[in-house]
């Protein structure tokens, strides 16, 4: 029943998703699973949310706050520790400030070391953290969070309202340039704050009454809301460290943080270690005290260091096809695979020739052979990207509207835009990371093949700064992937990077963006994204081919690693058993 309704539930089927979690709900009731029982009261508070159904999901919400108590108290106190440290590899991040990251290596560090007011769990349902408890007020135009009164910073000083008040007005200061302020939009007053049309911070709707009361005004009805407040640029930061050392407060030597670890070391390109935060407060069922991750190590070693014992999980991303067959089968039981919510992408600087003309990128688009990448390319360990940008298993996502493989109508409309047989098309580059070399070749190769034109391939520096590569020299091209940091199309189509990256303006789209915020009909706002996804792909703005599936090796040890389509890994939840 939890199955079916968490399935429900990631589709916006709310009808049938409340369903399956009543009748779960019987039967745990039944048997005093006090925890299990809460977390689907959680769940079913965010489908109620979901759906617009606000005292329902108040009245899910209280219940289940006061079973996530009473689980909590019933606990077993602790775990043997872990017989060592969680050996990982990762890449080396680009920022630790919650509100400047929006690169997937920096927020999956800032997530364990710092928290919200709610928590993400692995089935991707939002539990309280700092907030204790929240009152959704004014038919979902209101918040009111309760926060828990232990909560510390790294330092010893309280985490407070205040915290978050702060953190969240400094997102949205134009004079701190955060890549994420477009995110609190949905907050009374912000974009008018962030546009400069409002002068005082004051005027957002963002209020600490008091140090553990959080009011949050909304301009409209979200209904996502509290999938966004699981978000990085939603978690409070240090005021009194940021006011004292100005930038340099991520230094490690400064860095004050409130999550269930703090850096214990950081060798930028090397290595960064973790301790577990004994000042914690918010659910921690695993056992772990340490984390130690391997950064940025060549591809070609990564394999070698799991099979020496030196790792206790790798992400098998650089491997695919024969290689990855021939991995699985070594290690048929340390193999763990999940789709993820996300995609890959092409995308164009269309301010200048060639890709000003639409024709052109709809020729490149129809070049390639998407099912041949995936299935043969890739060995099928990915999905052709025959739809639209979003991904499947999110709501919206349409399966069928990508741009087919026509390369006869794909050479017509590269003549038409003045390049027959790919005569006078300038010299191109495109830039990405060099991962996956294979799917460069290929699709260099189709182009090639079907167009007669020839794309050179620039790979970016492995800093990680690519954001700001493409902003300060963007190439013609780039190819790189989104992931979503919250499971509903808004962030795929409105607070994604894309817009201001290919610096695309069409008022059709904005519309539908604008109305689908507006609407309270899930139905009718997930129709609004659908067609707003398929004036991305008609007007080949970006080319997405691939979807993302994510694959592991974890060590038989490891004898929990949960793990989401959104997040690769719950630190605090993880068992390591002596071995």
């Amino acid at each position: 029943m939890l199955q079916a309704g968490d399935r429900a539930r990631n589709l916006y089927a709310n009808q049938e998703a409340i369903g399956f979690y009543q009748q779960a709900l019987t039967f745990l009731r039944a048997q005093r699973a006090f925890e299990r029982a809460a977390r689907t009261l959680m769940k079913l508070g965010l489908t109620h949310h979901l759906a617009f159904d606000f005292p329902q999901a108040r009245q899910a919400y209280d219940e289940g706050f006061i079973l996530w108590q009473r689980a909590g108290a019933s606990q077993p106190t602790s775990l043997p520790p872990a017989p060592h440290p969680l050996r990982l590899l990762a890449h080396d991040p680009p920022t630790l400030d919650p509100g400047m990251a929006m690169d997937e290596a920096s927020v999956t560090i800032i997530n364990k070391i710092f928290s919200g007011l709610v928590n993400l769990r692995p089935e991707m349902e939002v539990v309280p953290d700092i907030a204790q408890s929240w009152d959704v007020l004014e038919n979902g135009c209101k918040y009111i969070f309760h926060l828990r009164n232990d909560v510390r910073w790294s330092d010893g000083v309280p985490v407070t309202a205040e915290d978050f008040e702060y953190a969240w007005k400094r997102v949205l200061d134009p004079n701190v340039d955060s890549p994420n302020a477009k995110l609190l939009y949905e907050i009374k007053g912000a974009q008018g704050f962030h546009q400069g049309q409002i002068s005082h911070p004051g005027q957002v709707g963002i209020q600490a009454v008091n140090s553990t009361t959080l009011v949050v005004e909304l301009e409209r009805q979200t209904s996502y809301f509290p999938h966004l407040l699981t978000y990085s640029p939603t978690f409070p930061v240090p005021r009194h460290v940021i006011e004292k050392y100005g930038q340099k407060w991520t230094n490690p030597e400064n860095l004050v943080t409130n999550g269930p670890f703090t850096l214990e070391s950081y060798h930028p390109q090397q290595s960064m270690s973790f301790r577990r935060n004994p000042a914690y407060r918010g659910r921690f069922t695993g056992n772990l005290q340490q984390v130690e991750l391997f950064l940025n190590v060549e591809t070609t070693q990564r394999l070698n260091l799991y099979e020496t014992n030196q790792v206790d999980m790798i992400s098998l991303w650089h491997l695919f096809g024969p290689e990855l067959d021939f991995v699985r089968r070594q290690y048929a039981d340390d193999y763990l695979s999940i789709p993820a919510l996300a995609t890959h992408y092409i995308g164009f600087d269309i301010t200048r020739p060639p890709f000003n003309d639409v024709r052109v990128r709809r020729a490149l688009a129809m070049a390639v052979d998407r099912e041949t990448l995936a299935d043969v390319i890739m060995g099928g360990y990915v999905f052709p990207a025959t739809g639209g940008f979003i991904p499947p298993g999110m709501p919206g996502y349409s399966p069928e509207i990508g741009l087919s493989y026509q390369p006869d109508l794909a050479r017509q409309l590269l003549a038409e835009a003045g390049y027959p047989e790919g005569r006078g098309f300038p010299a191109v580059e495109w830039l990405g990371f060099s991962t996956h070399t294979l799917v460069i070749e290929y699709l260099q190769a189709q182009w090639q093949k079907n167009l007669n034109i020839n794309l050179s391939w620039q790979s970016t520096p492995k800093d990680g700064h690519f954001f700001e590569q493409l902003d300060k020299n963007p190439p013609h091209m780039f190819r790189m992937g989104w992931s979503a940091d919250y499971p509903d199309p808004d962030n795929i189509l409105r607070a994604s990077c894309i817009p201001y990256l290919v610096a695309w303006q069409n008022k059709t789209f904005a519309n539908l963006i604008e109305q689908a915020r507006q609407v309270t009909d899930q139905a009718k706002r997930i129709e609004l994204y659908q067609q707003a996804d398929k004036i991305l792909i008609e007007e080949a703005l970006l080319i997405p081919y691939l979807y993302v599936r994510h694959h592991f090796l974890i060590k038989p040890w490891v004898t929990r690693y949960p793990t989401s389509p959104i997040r690769p890994s719950f630190w605090e939840d993880i068992i390591i058993e002596p071995h």
